[in-house]
């Protein structure tokens, strides 16, 4: 039984499909959301059992464990960025992953996965990245020092008990359920399919030429439950992500052909933050697991777009 701490997040919620649709029972964790997603609705109750689970309470997280026999946990769950003061969102990052592995300790989990971030390559010039890229010490934001301190001292944490933990890198998501829509994609996709200019954020307009490995969630998610249903894992690091940069000007005609008429105005060229080649390289996921991204950014925009004009709550 897969406990999915964060199961009624983003790429949670897109987990739970996938686990349940490969024969797995999932239990969800969850702390303050009690949505009830299309997804997974008729299940809630039956094969999908929810549980309130506080990763700063660690009793809450042993006593799910133990009411639905979990021997398996992904830990997917993180404060929003700004919502707390700078100590309550360490406390709740750095107490949140010790309460997890101590679960794990104590009930003999088999196997803990950590939700890490592509975003601990961002101190590196170059792509692609594999997991054995060496990573600065020196960070720029708070995900990035965050998702690095999770891998070393929780690699530390795991060497000095024996228990089995592994790191998930994941890349820049975009699709249905995310409630948010911070990023390109989604704003991109919101102004097309709601006919309103486009809402860039503080970045401004984007460079035509900018590459990120955007990756659909559905993709995301599928690469979580492999990890998370695997026999025998050989690394404890795996990279999920789409195995490309896609140019912000693929995503401006992936939404011109999805919405006729629609045509996005970007800066010519590349950013003075442009990278090379700024892309996970997936081929140890992809050889152990059989990993394989399935959208290719045109398809995946289409689908989106359909589900925000389905969705108007959701735009």
């Amino acid at each position: 039984m897969l406990l999915i701490i964060g199961g009624m997040g983003f790429i949670g919620m897109h987990t739970v499909r996938h686990v349940l649709d490969a024969g797995e029972d999932v239990v969800i964790g969850v702390h303050s959301s009690r949505r009830e997603p299309d997804l997974f609705k008729d299940e809630i109750g039956k094969r999908v059992q929810i549980a309130t689970v506080d990763v700063t309470n660690p009793l809450s997280i042993v006593e799910a464990v133990s009411k639905y026999g979990v021997n398996r946990i992904a830990h997917m769950v993180a404060p929003r960025l700004g919502s707390l003061t700078p100590g309550d969102e360490y406390r709740t990052n750095m107490g949140g992953l010790i309460n997890v592995m101590e679960t794990a300790r104590i009930c003999g989990v088999d196997r803990v996965l950590v939700a890490s971030s592509q975003s601990v390559y961002l101190g590196l010039k170059q792509g692609p990245f594999s997991e054995e890229s060496p990573l600065p010490v020196a960070t720029g934001n708070a995900t990035e020092a965050y998702k690095k301190s999770f891998e070393t001292l929780g690699s530390l944490y795991a060497s000095q008990t024996g228990i089995s933990v592994v790191y998930m890198r994941i890349g820049s998501i975009y699709g249905p359920l995310y409630y948010s829509g911070f990023n390109l994609p989604s704003r991109m996709t919101r102004a097309a399919v709601t006919g309103n200019p486009p809402d860039y954020g503080r970045g401004g307009v984007p460079f035509s030429d900018d590459l990120t490995d955007w990756t659909y969630v559905k993709d995301v998610s599928k690469g979580v439950q492999l990890l998370s249903m695997a026999d025998t894992l050989s690394h404890t690091t795996y990279n999920i992500g789409s195995g490309r940069g896609t140019a912000n000007q693929e995503i401006a005609e992936a939404i011109s052909a999805t919405v006729p008429g629609v045509n996005f105005e970007l800066q010519p060229g590349k950013s003075p933050n442009y990278r090379p080649d700024p892309f996970m390289d997936i081929t140890r996921i992809a050889e152990e697991l059989g990993y394989a991204p399935q959208y290719t950014i045109g398809p995946a925009i289409a689908e989106y777009a359909e589900w925000m004009r389905a969705t108007p709550d959701w735009r």
